[in-house]
């Protein structure tokens, strides 16, 4: 299913993936019906069910957003298995479709998964920038985790500011989201610098970096999900 963001100035495409969607999708291709062979030897070395799970319902989210992003623009329709996504040395997916390799150098993709269900994002790069997806089940998340991975700029807007603040489960979706979003610039959770209006929308910035503009964050509750999505724009 498709997640939307109202009023969202981005051309960014999100699909979610239920558990339930992701056995029905298994049940009626088979694997071999939906992973290229690299990517079924991918799947048959990751030793724990759960991760196993949690990656097939990854490659199936963003199969079928890469599938929905062909068909918006009225192109042919590739088929799950001219579509191969595996990852970079640093964990970063990537993809190639037969026959139009043009698509890989212009649209990003990111994959988050939790519990069975997954999302995957899909950016014109040029359009928006790079992107970052993240979620997680919705319930209570410890501050005190969170404080771990804060600058001492949100520290003070959390303790002082009187507007509205994010959860600690937002902010934490959101700095995974802008972490992957901007993945060539750091690697770490307390790398990203967030602040907030007492709005949905949040924005982010690496700390140390000079990126143009800062990293637009948006959020989105969706059944039992908490989705977090981010832009970053490419630097000059």
């Amino acid at each position: 299913m498709v997640v939307r963001y109202p009023a969202a100035r981005h051309s960014a495409r999100v699909h979610l993936v239920t558990p339930a969607i992701v056995e029905r999708t298994v049940a009626r291709r088979g694997v071999a019906g939906l992973l290229t062979p690299r990517e079924r030897t991918v799947l048959e070395g990751i030793p724990a069910e759960g991760r196993r799970r949690d990656w097939l319902a990854g490659r199936v989210a963003a199969k079928r957003a890469l599938r929905a992003t062909c068909r918006r623009q009225h192109s042919a329709v590739p088929s799950y298995l001219a579509i191969e996504i595996l990852n970079d040395a640093d964990g970063a997916p990537y993809f190639t479709i037969d026959g139009r390799p043009e698509l890989a150098d212009r649209l990003d993709i990111s994959i988050a998964h939790t519990d069975g269900a997954a999302v995957a994002a899909i950016a014109d790069t040029l359009a928006s920038g790079r992107v970052g997806v993240d979620i997680e089940i919705t319930k209570p998340l410890s501050l005190a985790l969170v404080r771990r991975v804060l600058q001492p700029t949100e520290l003070e807007r959390l303790d002082g500011s009187s507007n509205a603040c994010p959860t600690p489960l937002e902010m934490w979706t959101a700095k995974e989201a802008a972490m992957k979003a901007a993945r060539y610039l750091c690697n770490a959770l307390r790398d990203v610098e967030l602040s907030w209006n007492g709005t949905r929308t949040l924005h982010a910035r690496v700390v140390g970096s000079d990126l143009p503009r800062a990293i637009l964050v948006r959020q989105r509750c969706v059944g039992p999900y908490t989705i977090a999505l981010a832009i970053c724009p490419l630097c000059p």
